[in-house]
């Protein structure tokens, strides 16, 4: 009876005849308790009616008194108009916007449901893609509602239309999909596999770049790049001029894509070997052309440092192993550098408050990088004793915000505060200038072996600017080690990767 009264009442309202918009969507903002989940309605045709309509099943549902098929049942069109905001006309840009209040009630958590839109004018309808919204407490973490078909171990990610992110290099051949909408993973086809310490870089076309990292094969860093394209399911094989692991890639506002420094060779039975294959070159590669030519020499040779782009289209090169200039004494660098795309150079240095390596980095939404943990080291002792105990390691607890400034030196503010160290943590910037920072690892010696031991962490931070701050949040299911955080659509954070096969959300 509900479902034939909402339809009538549809049905009699005489409008402006019009045709069906392209691309009428509908997507979300929220989904956490308490608090508002927001609707958007979006590409409709002004003045036509609109509901949104919520289910908490989900079935294919012939609607022919409207001519129209839905994803979900239509048992609650009726309640649904009496929803605030749920029902109503499109506005002059043909969108509508809604929101609905979760209290909390931790019977709700973990609580699915699907929401829909359709819109019309009387005589012709259509409806929106449908979306998901599975009830999560604040401040923590939840597994998605669906799972990868293949445990992702590290990669790249790439922007798609309509909420989706294309996951690639850390599943080896497989690329597979995530649909922020809809909360689910699918398979997207063959691509490249790519080692530990590789670059994964999403480009400006849609495609993905991969470079370098430890070769399946040897072990060592590898020359080997590659372009995926997801839609035409190719992959063009690149080679660099040198071999480079632990090297840092950003994608430039031109299209290009940097990339710095690194590892050309790599021997785990011998530490300091690490530091004899540090390289100051870099390259870049062209999309246009699909080639890969030579960039600026940075002043110093790097690597395991990170590369971040700049609200301006530079590029903030901080941190990372390194050699003192002259002398080639083994260090980690104190110093940060940025990367100009106008002059294709480097400019002077920016001294940071603490040196770092394996650290974490993200761009903030005011035009700052947050610069997280990451691993200290002092070889002053061992280099006179050769001593494996005289290595002296730390996993750094603070972060440093990074703030350009007229001149381009720009400056480093210390916050500390992190509930333990933590390097190669996932990272992925909030609404509001902030930043979650989960994840990673800690490293030690075990003097008696003579081996490095790594302990990782399932813990998680927030960064807050105003004034800057950092405090605990909630956990993830297990430690990961070098995941990877995706800001989502929704204002949520995807983490993946480093070691569980699981992929979890974690609730604004």
């Amino acid at each position: 009876m509900v479902r034939t009264t909402t339809f009538s009442l549809l049905a009699a309202l005489t409008l402006v005849p019009a045709l069906a918009a392209q691309g009428f969507s509908l997507d979300k903002v929220g989904g956490g308790m308490p608090g508002l989940t927001s609707f958007q309605v979006r590409n409709g045709v002004p003045t036509n009616v609109y509901l949104i309509l919520y289910a908490f099943t989900e079935v294919p549902t012939p609607v022919p008194s409207l001519g129209i098929t839905l994803d979900i049942p239509d048992t609650y069109a009726g309640p649904s108009m009496d929803v605030p905001g749920f029902f109503g006309y499109l506005n002059a840009q043909g969108a509508a916007n809604a929101s609905i209040s979760i209290p909390y009630d931790p019977a709700f958590e973990g609580l699915a449901m699907a929401f829909q839109a359709i819109q019309g004018n009387g005589t012709t309808w259509s409806t929106s893609n449908k979306v998901r919204v599975t009830v999560q407490t604040n401040a923590t973490f939840a597994d998605t509602l669906t799972q990868p078909s293949v445990p992702i171990l590290s990669g790249g990610v790439v922007n798609l239309p309509n909420g989706e992110f294309l996951f690639a290099g850390g599943s080896g051949p497989v690329a597979q999909r995530y649909s922020s909408r809809t909360e689910e993973w699918e398979l997207a086809g063959a691509t490249f596999g790519v080692g530990i310490l590789s670059q994964s870089t999403g480009l400006a076309d849609g495609r993905v770049l991969f470079t370098g990292g430890l070769s399946l094969t040897n072990g060592q860093p590898t020359t080997a790049a590659a372009v995926y394209d997801p839609v035409a399911g190719t992959t063009t094989n690149l080679t660099m001029a040198l071999p480079r692991a632990g090297h840092g890639a950003s994608l430039l506002n031109n299209g290009r894509v940097l990339i710095s420094g690194g590892l050309t060779t790599f021997d785990l039975t011998n530490p300091l070997s690490i530091f004899n294959g540090l390289t100051a070159t870099c390259e870049i590669f062209d999309p246009v052309t699909n080639t890969i030519i030579p960039g600026p020499t940075m002043l110093e040779p790097r690597a395991l440092h990170t590369s971040t782009k700049l609200t301006t289209g530079d590029v903030l090169i901080a941190g990372g192993l390194s050699l003192l200039p002259i002398v080639n004494v083994p260090t980690v660098s104190p110093t940060a550098y940025r990367y100009s795309q106008a002059s294709n150079s480097f400019g002077l240095p920016a001294l940071m408050n603490s040196a770092r390596f394996f650290h974490s980095a993200a761009p903030l939404s005011n035009g700052r990088v947050l610069l997280a943990g990451g691993l200290t080291l002092d070889l002053s002792v061992f280099l006179q004793t050769g001593q494996i105990q005289d290595i002296i390691l730390g996993t750094r607890s603070d972060c440093l915000v990074y703030a350009p400034s007229f001149l381009g030196f720009g400056t480093f503010t210390a916050v500390p505060g992190m509930q333990e160290g933590r390097a190669g943590a996932g990272i992925a910037p909030l609404p509001g200038g902030g930043a979650l920072i989960a994840g990673g690892f800690r490293l030690t010696i075990d003097i008696p072996t003579q081996t490095f031991q790594i302990g990782t962490t399932a813990t998680a931070d927030v960064f807050q600017q105003g004034p800057n701050r950092l405090f605990a949040t909630g956990s993830m299911s297990a430690a990961r080690f070098l995941p990877l955080g995706v800001t989502l659509p929704d204002n949520t954070v995807l983490m993946v990767g480093g070691g569980p096969s699981n992929t979890e959300v974690w609730q604004f």
